[in-house]
């Protein structure tokens, strides 16, 4: 990833031996494309890159020597590609066009006679910088993004509720039935009562006594 482009572009754009300086966006990254106006010093570069630890090794050697109509169905003119590491078995199938990945290349421009240099990646812009004797200022870390967050409504609390302690020594309510006393003394007031009734209530002719006497031990129950 290339970081400040603006900036690069305007640092490089007015350079001695640069004809022209842009950016290349494609899908797998951002491209930086310087285009010279004059070769390309391949033993000066070659310095900077083995001091950094880095390798530079030759590209699609195969794809170019073919004619030209056939060789751009093949070949995009790259011509050299700058890597971190790079195993023999990469370097063998580079000469056939089998890019491997790398942090800067060199290409020829198929329609001039210029040659470009093309960064993809910020130790590549590195190179460049150094190759044309500028400082270069590596990209300000980004800061942290700092989320602010939003503010939850707190949730009011209720006072907590007093507890109410319930007795525990509670007196059973007082029982409805009479005692045994008043029972009995109820019991002989109803009879003295039946009794009374039966001395002065008279016989009724059609029932005669004996009815009389029934009715009144109904009404007794009935107390």
């Amino acid at each position: 990833m290339i970081a400040d482009l603006d900036r690069k572009l305007t640092e490089l754009r007015f350079l001695q031996g640069i004809e022209k300086v842009e950016h290349v966006p494609y899908q797998t990254g951002d491209q930086f494309w310087v285009r010279f106006n004059k070769p390309i010093d391949l033993g000066k570069l070659d310095q900077i890159v083995k001091k950094h630890g880095y390798v530079m090794t030759k590209f699609a050697s195969v794809p170019s020597r073919l004619p030209r109509g056939l060789g751009e169905l093949f070949w995009d003119g790259v011509t050299h590609v700058i890597a971190r590491s790079m195993s023999g078995w990469s370097r063998f199938t580079s000469k056939f066009g089998f890019e491997p990945e790398g942090i800067a290349k060199l290409a020829t421009d198929l329609h001039g006679p210029n040659q470009i240099f093309i960064a993809t990646d910020e130790e590549g812009i590195q190179l460049l910088y150094e190759y044309l004797g500028l400082e270069y200022l590596p990209p300000a870390p980004s800061s942290p993004v700092v989320r602010l967050s939003q503010p939850t409504a707190q949730k009011s609390v209720s006072p907590p509720k007093p507890q109410v302690s319930l007795p525990t020594n509670v007196e059973p309510a007082p029982s409805r039935t009479l005692p045994s006393a008043a029972r009995r003394f109820a019991s002989s007031m109803k009879a003295s009562l039946v009794e009374c009734c039966c001395r002065r209530l008279p016989s009724v002719p059609q029932l005669g006594s004996r009815s009389t006497s029934g009715l009144l031990q109904v009404f007794y129950l009935r107390l």
